[in-house]
């Protein structure tokens, strides 16, 4: 049965696997020769060697204002707000969220503190940019944390904000400029009610927020371009049918932040959705300083990432960036009409020079025209078939310098996306949770009555030495394999035909999908209950979305591990009860190494057990620290777990041997 089984499950594996690659291949490929091309791609006016035509702006994101951390944090805001801005000169820049920090002091609690708001905000007055700038802010997961409705005093984004008091929190702001109208669309995905962190990290919007937002990209139609800002990325955001992606379908990009850099994983994440709508995640300024400049340049858009204190900033607008050209969204035919070369150059102290490189062979010193715009002739059909490379230096008076350098097609060809980047930003993350979360389930609670009421050949008490001849003898890979697999299902299956270790354990994993797993004060002042499927708090229903990888993270770090330690326990046991007359004969003749042994057979028995209590018992500590001692107290799934498993450990421990007698020979 065990050799059967073993390559069974080899098999399944090799044949998802396959499924899988063949599906993400699919899946995070967008073939932007089928999308339609753009209405005016061959219509003038083409980029030349004029400074019109031309828009830029900027976005920041996650400034994550805090009372306890990082004090060099708002100083080097107030700096963006004062240098940056007075350099840019941007029409429009576009805060996309976690304005605020909203932790307490030791990471773990949330709540809105009025004093980080007044900070964000003092920044804004003092150094005048909302005067300067349209300061075009919307809310993060941080700014809704412990807040029981919109118009509740403790939303202080409503008083401390640029857009807040407008009373909007999704809004559109039309750009008009001699040459058409931008426009910036604004969506709030944050829970509402919003509660305390943990279960904070997602998005969700219902019908009527859905219906609102399409009402605003109907606003849009006309507009020469469309740009749509959040803080979650749309992978994490729940919507009902159609889904937000099919509303902002028409904007040429969607900028957020949310996912920081992962960790420092990733300085970078960009992807492209299904339609062509680009979907650009910003790094935090929380800890990297980054910001963003972008241009649209003729109706086509670049954009270059940038950390705080680094000049000159630079960014090439013609050609544009091979990756992110979205041929349903812009004229990219103005490419090959083209007639100069353009870039944007920015620095606190003025340009020097600004040299360009054409496939690694210098090209050509651009020329100033005005503002930070510098050109250069070119002849496009010199380039006119596949993937070229264009690179710009640019060095101030101070002489200081910069290095941009990108890929670039006038035919239209295409550089691919990173995979990675694809999977994390255009995955269905709550669909994805679920099915790990059933996979979870079926291998760690609905596998104990299959064990049950499946039958294998039983083991001698205390291991499976003298079954290796039984398995075939040898000592090769595939044998082991076999008598592993073997060993493990027949202590796993012991364990399952004792009645009060079984029901236990079935009972309490199937509470994980069914039951309340916390109730308490989520909201500072309003009660409720956590669920698998959603919150009920302060009047509302949240549905879950973080839960069901918090349930199948539950299930494969404690369940399945008390179950498989429970298994080596009984199996211990039953050695000790069968070998009481040896342990008492050797017990005369002990040598000196006899201690050392004893500690090293605890360590190997227990020390996997105390490993993973230890992390429940952490985990409980948190539930503490996030939602106070009623949610700790009321709290089956990790408080009330340890006392559970304890209880099924004593059971082991003082099990008689007469009751799993007929179960072993």
């Amino acid at each position: 049965m065990a050799s059967s089984l073993l390559k069974g499950v080899i098999l399944l594996a090799v044949s998802v696997v396959s499924w899988l690659c063949v599906y993400m291949k699919g899946r995070y490929t967008v073939d932007v020769r089928s999308l339609p091309q753009h209405p005016r791609s061959q219509l003038p006016p083409y980029p030349g060697g004029t400074a019109d035509n031309l828009l830029w702006f900027l976005q920041i994101s996650d400034i994550h204002v805090s009372r306890f951390y990082d004090p060099q944090r708002v100083p080097d805001f107030r700096q963006f707000c004062t240098e940056n801005i007075d350099i840019f000169k941007p029409p429009v820049v576009l805060v996309t969220g976690d304005l605020t920090d909203a932790k307490t002091a030791d990471r773990g609690g949330s709540m809105q503190y009025e004093v980080e708001w007044r900070t964000y905000y003092g920044v804004l007055k003092e150094t005048n940019v909302m005067e300067k700038t349209l300061w075009m802010d919307i809310r993060g997961n941080h700014d809704a944390f412990d807040i029981p409705a919109l118009h509740s005093n403790r939303n202080y984004f409503r008083q401390y904000s640029s857009m807040g008091q407008t009373g909007k929190i999704s809004y559109h702001h039309a750009h008009k400029t001699p040459f058409g109208t931008y426009s910036f669309v604004a969506l709030d995905a944050c829970l509402n009610p919003g509660p305390r962190r943990p279960f904070n990290f997602f998005g969700y919007l219902n019908e009527s927020s859905l219906a609102s937002l399409q009402s605003l990209a109907d606003e849009t139609v006309q507009s020469n371009m469309t740009i749509w800002i959040g803080h979650h990325p749309t992978a994490t955001i729940l919507s009902p049918n159609p889904g937000l992606k099919h509303v902002i379908r028409n904007g040429i990009a969607y900028l957020c932040g949310h996912l920081h850099d992962l960790g420092g994983l990733f300085p970078f994440l960009y992807s492209m959705q299904d339609g062509g709508t680009l979907e650009l995640e910003l790094a935090d300024w929380l800890n990297n300083r980054r910001y963003r400049l972008l241009a649209a340049d003729h109706d086509m858009l670049s954009f270059v990432d940038v950390k705080l204190g680094e000049w000159p900033v630079v960014l090439v607008t013609n050609p544009k960036h091979a990756m992110f050209a979205t041929p349903s969204h812009e004229p990219l035919g103005r490419i090959a009409h083209s007639t100069h070369i353009r870039v944007l150059a920015f620095s606190p102290d003025p340009v020097a020079t600004v040299v360009v490189w054409l496939d690694g062979v210098r090209y050509c010193e651009a020329s100033h025209v005005e503002g930070p715009l510098y050109t250069c002739p070119w002849n496009p059909a010199h380039y006119g078939r596949g993937i070229h490379t264009i690179a710009v230096d640019v060095t101030d008076s101070k002489g200081r310098s910069r290095h941009q350098e990108h890929p670039f097609s006038v035919d239209g060809t295409r550089s691919n996306f990173s995979f990675v980047h694809m999977v994390i930003l255009q995955t269905d993350w709550l669909v994805l949770m679920k099915c790990i979360f059933v996979l979870v389930f079926i291998g760690g609670v609905l596998s104990l009555p299959m064990l049950r009421y499946c039958s294998t050949a039983p083991l001698p008490p205390g291991g499976s030495n003298d079954s290796q001849d039984s398995l075939g003898g040898g000592r090769c890979g595939c044998a082991f394999a076999r008598q592993f697999v073997h060993k493990w299902l027949s202590r796993l299956s012991l364990l399952t035909k004792l009645d009060q270790l079984y029901y236990p354990l079935l009972c309490f994993g199937f509470y994980i999908p069914i039951g309340p797993w916390y109730v308490g004060e989520l909201i500072r002042g309003h009660y409720g209950a956590l669920f698998m499927h959603g919150t009920y708090v302060a009047g509302g229903y949240l549905p879950g979305l973080k839960s069901y990888a918090t349930a199948f993270m539950q299930i494969a770090t404690f369940n399945v591990p008390l179950t498989i330690y429970l298994a080596m326990l009984l199996d211990n046991h039953l050695w000790h009860l069968s070998h009481k007359h040896d342990q008492a004969s050797n017990n005369v003749g002990k040598t000196k190494y006899g201690l050392y042994r004893q500690i090293i057979g605890l360590l190997r028995l227990h020390g996997f057990g105390v490993f993973f209590l230890i992390w429940q018992l952490y985990a409980s500590y948190w539930v503490l620290v996030a939602y106070g001692t009623v949610s700790f107290l009321i709290c089956p799934l990790r408080t009330w777990s340890l006392p559970l498993a304890g209880w099924l450990i004593y059971k082991v421990r003082t099990l008689p041997k007469e009751k799993v007698a007929h179960l072993v020979r």
